[in-house]
């Protein structure tokens, strides 16, 4: 038995490793990217609710028509 057999036991054979900038990119760029876009989504779609509830209700006689 070698040792190429005993590291991979379910049978798959690994490829060519990741270069460091593709590595940083699949496993630290992207998911961070991620993140933030969902957090910024979050926070964004707040304030639009919380604006919608601070809002004076629309009179005629209050509110310029544009």
């Amino acid at each position: 038995m070698s040792i190429q057999l005993a590291l991979n036991e379910d049978g798959s054979m690994p490829g060519e490793p990741l270069a460091f900038l593709e590595g940083f990119l699949w496993f630290f760029v992207t998911p961070v990217s991620i993140t933030l876009f969902i957090w910024v989504a979050v926070v964004a779609l707040e304030n639009v609710k919380k604006s919608k509830t601070n809002r004076a209700p629309s009179d005629v006689i209050t509110r310029i028509g544009e």
